[in-house]
């Protein structure tokens, strides 16, 4: 009997010294603290009284509030390693400039905090937490008890069976919550859309994009809203949070590039205004980049969310990035190089520019390439960064399109009929209704092999190649119908044979010598028409 007593008495002793131990260890370091609390609200050492311990001395009902701390900890799917937490006593937060520790860095209002030599719950955390407990269970815990029938209690693939059918219940109210709000949201745009942007297919298709996108962004917010309710495990909890809170991200990620579309769309109706066509090829090059740059900001603000180490990941592209610059050096060029064409706009979608080997009509600049229309009506695709420094002949910026042609005549017409032809010629291009009427030349301009040629320099007031080709064919058709009314015939290359006969038989045909006299007259009254048609001419002009 004493021996029995002894060892009840011993046994008494023990735990009260082990009681002792763990109300001097419960706040001696954060470890501590946060172990305290989180183990003893456990199922299988559900102790609410010793829970409380981690909590400020003048806390009210202590064990309810312990309760709701971890309910809100749970909600929140704060997921606590405690093989992270610091164990020292004087643990210091250099960041904060102060004796804290914040369970996570997304959470400003959850920390732990020394006051004297010990570590307790933060008094803000304890000030904010029925506020916290009200925004993540807003019809309160007491819903679990009606589900305490054996039936509920029954697990699947560790899930109990209520929560599941609250999941399906969930995921079908989510349903009907997007399709309600993807109505609202496609008859609003619309609405605003309509005086701003014209509903061609495309844009209708935009708009559609954009109600369905915000329909999925606020069905997920709404699965958000009452996944705390299910009270999964913190762990389950945590990767269902960060999973829909990604997914939310993607969506809102595709809403800014369909707006962005739309954006993009107005804009192309105020460069259809414009006379300058690069404009139009700029916009969508400028969508592009635009959709880049929004994707590199979302991937950058998800793996920063999903707490991935953004800095050493930055740096280790920045050094692939120097590799992967020197094997991409050529698409680096021309990609400036469609910035230079841009800015400096030496042509314009349409313009005819021949530059090097390549000689054609604009129509399109890319990011990478400029495409080429040539002659053959095949394509080429020039790198900008070529195109960047050729010296590049823009045949589209003309204002006129010179003409040049020599009209050989043959030897045997006469000098009036080559003044009367050419005079001629000058009054057609001035009645021609596509030529500059105040700089052309008709001229006679030398003795061909085979003819007397006679020079036409001119220039058309035309906008095109075709209109080129058919004013050059009226023009030159009235020449030959002139031709035909002054009886001159053009000459083609030919050659004649001639054979001297004998002088001596009287019959030859090279002309006979003159007498000096008789060719001095006739020089000077050579000379005396000569000298009358200059001064003829000279008052024409």
């Amino acid at each position: 009997m004493k021996r029995i007593l002894l060892v009840l008495i011993a046994g008494l002793i023990w735990l009260n010294m082990s009681a002792q131990n763990d109300s001097i260890n419960v706040n001696d370091n954060p470890y501590a603290v946060i172990y305290n609390h989180l183990k003893y609200l456990q199922p299988d050492s559900y102790e609410p009284v010793t829970a409380s311990k981690s909590l400020p001395d003048n806390t009210l009902s202590p064990e309810k509030t312990a309760i709701k701390l971890k309910q809100v900890l749970d909600g929140k799917g704060l997921f606590v390693d405690l093989n992270r937490l610091p164990q020292n006593p004087d643990y210091y937060d250099t960041l904060h400039n102060g004796s804290f520790y914040f369970l996570d860095h997304k959470e400003p209002l959850i920390y732990i905090e020394k006051t004297g030599d010990s570590w307790y719950y933060s008094r803000t955390t304890m000030s904010e937490l029925p506020r916290m407990h009200k925004e993540l269970y807003p019809f309160g815990t007491q819903y679990i008890t009606y589900f305490q029938a054996p039936v509920w209690q029954v697990k699947l693939l560790g899930i109990k069976i209520w929560k599941w059918l609250g999941i399906v219940v969930l995921f079908i109210a989510s349903w009907l919550f997007y399709r309600i709000f993807q109505f609202i949201s496609r008859t609003f745009i619309q609405r605003f859309l309509k005086k701003r942007l014209p509903i061609t297919e495309d844009t209708d298709k935009t708009i559609l994009k954009v109600a369905r996108l915000v329909g999925l962004i606020l069905a997920v917010r709404f699965i958000l809203y009452f996944i705390p309710m299910f009270q999964f495990t913190p762990k389950l909890t945590s990767i269902a949070i960060k999973g829909f809170n990604v997914l939310s991200i993607f969506f809102i990620i595709l809403l800014l590039r369909e707006i962005l579309h739309l954006f993009f769309k107005r804009f192309e109706i105020v460069t259809e205004k414009t006379e300058n066509t690069l404009d139009d090829q700029l916009l969508p090059v400028l969508e592009k980049l635009g959709i880049i740059i929004l994707w590199c900001f979302g991937v950058v603000y998800i793996l920063d969310y999903l707490d991935v180490n953004i800095t050493a990941l930055l740096a280790g592209i920045s050094i692939g990035g120097l590799a992967l610059a020197l094997a991409a050096q050529d698409t680096v060029k021309n990609f400036f190089g469609s910035i230079m064409i841009f800015l400096d706009k030496p042509f314009q979608i349409g313009d005819w520019i021949s530059f090097k080997d390549v000689s054609g009509a604009v129509e399109e600049v890319g990011v990478r390439s400029t495409r080429i229309r040539t002659f053959a009506n095949s394509i080429t695709y020039v790198p900008n960064a070529i195109l960047a420094d050729s010296i590049i002949d823009n045949l589209g910026l003309r204002v006129f399109r010179r003409f040049k042609m020599e009209l050989g005549l043959t030897y045997d017409t006469t000098a009036d009929t080559i003044d009367v032809f050419a005079e001629g010629i000058r009054e057609i291009i001035k009645l021609h209704p596509s030529t500059k009427k105040d700089d052309f030349e008709v001229h006679l301009n030398n003795f061909g092999d085979s003819s007397i040629n006679i020079l036409v320099i001119l220039f058309f007031n035309v906008d095109s190649w075709s209109n080129e080709l058919a004013a050059r064919h009226s023009l030159l058709n009235s020449i030959l119908k002139l031709a035909e009314q002054t009886g001159v015939r053009f000459a083609f290359p030919t050659q004649t044979l001639h054979i001297e006969e004998l002088p001596l038989l009287g019959n030859s045909s090279t002309p006979q010598s003159q007498e000096a006299g008789q060719l001095s007259k006739k020089t000077e009254q050579a000379i005396a028409d000569i000298k009358s048609y200059f001064d003829e001419q000279k008052t024409k002009e």
